[in-house]
């Protein structure tokens, strides 16, 4: 599918105004499209990489999408996340256990279609405040009634992800001096080198491809990158793995932060891994603004904003997004 100028300086302009409404337009997305994936893919345990886990809510969609019979939820992460808190960082964080984006109160999908088998989840996760916090999050699943495979299945991992593996270090944004070693703060982000008096936290560093090697991860269904503005970092080591086929769905955050300041260019982003075959598209509340062969210089807007993409292949899943969510570009 490929916008011509009108339509693609139409559905710009259709963006925009979404996002003039609501801040959230983007920035805490939907992700309707979750929806179709247990519908288009034929059955088969499934594998999500989860970069920048955090408190966990994203695993807990997948598992709650594919697995809803293990218990898993936004809503009982969020209590575990809540005990973890008062455990773990002794009750300092000031952001609440529910996340910026509310996500504690994302709609529960519905139970999963018989004969999916649970999927493997990797939870990658740089703050070592925050990996103790999801390791006890893991434990209360355990502990519950039919939550004993949630253990076997989400693999929680102390690890910062970039181009290469490495050493890497992380340090609280602006006044947030605490956020590495407050757990579940999400202004805690990777930084060049050690600043001066910074409450440093130093973490090996992998990159995607690296991490695939190392875990025996043959391919992966779905792949999320969150880095706090060093995404494009991130999807400097994972290029070789998009291209190679291995990724069916591709999710990551553009943002006005870190390398999205000046030095990575969403347009530049989108035209690469549509040559790998995907189609990218800014998420919304629910409707989507596509991206691949439908790019505007407006777009390059460098704010808060969520990108998923689609592997165009055979499973339709590429063209069943089209339709079903990016409704504008053909009725």
């Amino acid at each position: 599918f490929m916008c011509d100028p009108a339509l693609a300086k139409k559905q710009a302009s259709r963006f925009f105004e979404a996002k003039r409404k609501n801040w959230r337009f983007t920035s805490c997305p939907e992700s309707a499209w979750m929806e179709l994936l247990p519908k288009v893919w034929t059955p088969r345990a499934l594998t999500l990489i989860d970069i920048g886990c955090n408190k966990g809510y994203t695993s807990a969609h997948f598992f709650s999408t594919f697995a809803s019979s293990l218990g898993m939820n936004v809503k009982t992460v969020h209590d575990a996340v809540k005990a973890s808190l008062a455990q773990v960082a002794g009750g300092r964080f000031t952001g609440g256990a529910c996340g910026v984006c509310g996500d504690c109160n994302d709609k529960i999908p519905p139970p999963t279609p018989a004969g999916w088998p649970a999927p493997e989840v990797h939870c990658v996760e740089p703050s070592p405040s925050t990996y103790k916090m999801l390791l006890q999050t893991r434990a209360a699943h355990v502990s519950r009634p039919g939550g004993g495979e949630v253990g076997d299945r989400w693999h929680i991992h102390n690890l910062g992800m970039a181009e290469a593996e490495r050493q890497l270090f992380f340090e609280g944004a602006g006044n947030e001096k605490d956020a590495c070693q407050n757990a579940g703060q999400e202004t805690c982000g990777m930084v060049e080198k050690p600043s001066p008096g910074a409450k440093t936290v130093y973490v090996n560093g992998s990159s995607v491809e690296a991490f695939l090697k190392n875990n025996a991860i043959q391919a992966v269904d779905v792949l999320k990158i969150d880095a706090e503005g060093h995404d494009p970092l991130v999807l400097e080591g994972a290029y070789s793995v998009l291209a190679s086929g291995k990724v069916k769905v591709l999710l990551f955050e553009y943002h006005g932060l870190a390398l999205w300041k000046s030095e990575a260019s969403l347009e530049a982003v989108v035209e690469k891994v549509d040559a790998y075959g995907f189609d990218c598209y800014l998420d919304g509340s629910p409707e989507l603004t596509r991206l691949t062969r439908c790019w505007v210089p407006e777009l390059e807007f460098r704010w808060w904003s969520n990108v998923v993409c689609f592997k165009r292949d055979d499973s339709g899943l590429a063209d069943a997004v089209l339709n079903k969510h990016a409704p504008f570009l053909w009725q």
